[in-house]
């Protein structure tokens, strides 16, 4: 489902496609009650307790880990090109529960998210940059859970 590759400056870029359309993937990081349902790796529970669709505007979440953890993220939207492109920058990055040896994410981390139109499916395509180089992996491997929870989501809709 997805394709990772780590690039000097400590960046990542995922593609992840779904059946779904452009709209729908869209909806699914503008709408709050659907990206509540799918933000954050398997295991972890998230709710949006902030959302300012605008430039500028911000989204904060609350998030529930298996042992009862709650911590927060929160972004701003800096472009919004419905259906194509999404710009946010991630202020307040998750460092709950880091594996030895994994630095804090401090910096804020943009993301910059292309919706791909293929037909009968749709891609999305995740950069994000400004990470730390031990962070990136963990950053990957994070994006991949929610990328499953969304496209379970996605299917949830559709029932």
């Amino acid at each position: 489902m997805s394709e990772a590759t780590a690039t000097a400056g400590h960046s990542i870029e995922l593609r992840y496609r779904f059946d779904a359309t452009v709209d729908q993937l869209f909806d699914a990081w503008t709408d709050p009650d659907i990206l509540g349902a799918w933000w954050g790796p398997e295991g972890v529970r998230s709710r949006v307790v902030e959302f300012d669709l605008r430039p500028g505007g911000t989204v904060v979440f609350e998030m529930t880990f298996e042992d009862g953890t709650v911590s927060h993220m929160s972004a701003s939207y800096r472009e919004i090109d419905r259906p194509r492109r999404l710009v946010l920058i991630i202020t307040e990055n998750c460092n709950t529960g880091l594996p030895p040896g994994v630095e804090p994410q401090v910096a804020p981390t943009p993301v910059t998210l292309d919706f791909v139109d293929h037909g009968d499916t749709a891609e999305i395509i995740l950069r994000q940059d400004g990470l730390q180089p031990g962070y990136a992996k963990l950053v990957s491997w994070g994006w991949g859970g929610g990328m499953t929870k969304l496209k379970k989501a996605l299917q949830r809709r559709e029932s």
